[in-house]
């Protein structure tokens, strides 16, 4: 009977996913999302704000206590966050990128995820992406991993002697995985199937020196537990060999846009094939891309790794929306919402130059409207341009009232009803809110 019944469970899901047509009923959004960045306030350090390292030249270093001519603070970025550098742990971050994620219409961040403990390279990822994870559960928005390939295999996963050590190494996570994240309410499932990605440089290897898995190797992994995450694979336009056999979708890296590269025609051309003739290949995946500048952290200091996509004033990533529509994709990555050490985002950012060395224009909020815009088109998800501006009003608020010795609780009330109003689409009623917030703080300090 215990056969019968493991058969009736693979042939029922082999039936709701046959066809990503069917049960996606509307593209997924999902934006990639950096959970590394602290604030000596809150974490005792900088995080990934100063990434001061050996190996990247000191031309390329910054100094965040330094404040700058324009007033800030000296970042390893070349944009500046409208709320200022920001620690990935603290709860009224995670909230204010939640609000600003579901104005816009997306359903879930990604974190960059490098394993559950804390390494050199990435000591306070995790930490960063489990206040993501409450502050998800506590607004109903979704989360979800992109497993990094390398966090099986030293540095980081330092008692890795061998491959298949590695590939045990992932089976410890992947349980992990099972019992701390996706049993949340937040956590992103098609089905009752969690949903991962991945991120692999480089094409599969056959050490320990080469981190970076093939298909067998994660269909270890992933059938290690039950039910298998439907796992979505990246796609890198220098590999020698993109694997498309045993995942249950490919999707480009953001990498595949860089430069003047508006369309990725080799990956659709192969990715729909599958669709076609691989019964296992549920549906497509796309990448949308609103430039790229690594100069704030000199290329990570690799040899000839100084990066720079121009965004076209915001008519890159609208170029290469337009690529992704063509092709009707199901799942849809934004690479990235926030990652600032490489310039790829569309997190809302000062409208200044923040290095004159760099003389990158800071983009405000278009690249944000921009992806409202088309969700909007993809979704017929309302939106309201305003209603984005006041997310960062309802944060600085609550600092403000963070920092005075004692207030009323009838003050944070006030605050909490803004954003319970913004949630529920009343921007009207969230700016009256905010308005009596202001004079409650200000008559406060009047005081």
């Amino acid at each position: 009977m215990r056969y019968v019944s493991i058969f009736l469970i693979f042939f029922f899901s082999l039936a709701v996913f046959a066809s990503g047509k069917d049960f996606i009923k509307k593209p997924i959004v999902v934006a990639h999302y950096m959970s590394w960045y602290q604030t000596p306030e809150i974490s005792g350090s900088w995080g990934f704000w100063q990434v001061n390292r050996p190996t990247i030249p000191e031309e390329y270093w910054h100094f965040p206590d330094k404040i700058l001519q324009n007033g800030c603070r000296d970042i390893s970025s070349v944009y500046y966050p409208v709320i200022g550098p920001y620690d990935s742990a603290d709860p009224d971050l995670c909230e204010y990128h939640i609000l600003l994620a579901k104005l816009a219409g997306i359903d879930a961040f990604v974190a960059d995820w490098y394993g559950p403990e804390a390494s050199a390279e990435h000591p306070y990822d995790n930490i960063g992406f489990s206040a993501m994870k409450k502050a998800a559960e506590k607004l109903n928005f979704k989360v979800m991993i992109c497993w990094e390939d390398r966090s099986m295999f030293p540095p980081i996963s330092e008692k890795v002697k061998s491959r298949k050590e590695a590939i045990e190494r992932g089976k410890e996570i992947i349980k992990y995985l099972q019992k701390e994240w996706f049993s949340s309410k937040a956590y992103l499932k098609i089905g009752n199937r969690p949903v991962l990605t991945n991120y692999a440089w480089n094409d599969p290897g056959t050490d320990i020196n080469h981190p970076w898995l093939s298909s067998e190797e994660w269909n270890e992994i992933l059938n290690s537990i039950n039910p298998r995450p439907i796992f979505i694979h990246d796609w890198q336009g220098h590999k020698k060999n993109n694997e498309f056999t045993g995942y249950e979708s490919v999707m480009p890296w953001g990498s595949a846009y860089h430069g003047d590269q508006d369309s990725v025609p080799a990956f659709w051309e192969r990715a729909e094939k599958e669709i076609e003739t691989n019964k296992n290949f549920l549906f497509l995946s796309g990448t949308v891309l609103p430039g790229f500048d690594n100069r704030g952290c000199g290329g990570w200091g690799t040899d000839g790794a100084i990066g720079f996509t121009s965004r076209r004033e915001g008519q890159k990533y609208r170029a290469t929306w337009e690529d992704n529509i063509k092709h009707n994709p199901k799942f849809i990555q934004i690479t990235t919402w926030n990652d600032l050490n490489e310039g790829g985002t569309i997190e809302p950012v000062q409208p200044l130059i923040l290095h004159e060395k760099y003389q990158a224009q800071g983009y405000g909020y278009n690249e944000l409207e921009t992806t409202a815009e088309y969700v909007s088109r993809l979704k017929n998800y309302p939106y309201n341009k305003e209603a984005l501006r006041l997310p960062a009003e309802i944060y600085i608020a609550k600092k403000r009232l963070k920092k005075m010795s004692s207030a009323p609780s009838a003050f944070m009330n006030t605050i909490e009803n803004a954003e319970k109003s913004l949630l529920n689409g009343d921007v009207n009623k969230a700016k009256k809110y905010l308005q009596k917030s202001k004079e409650q703080l200000n008559g406060a300090l009047v005081r």
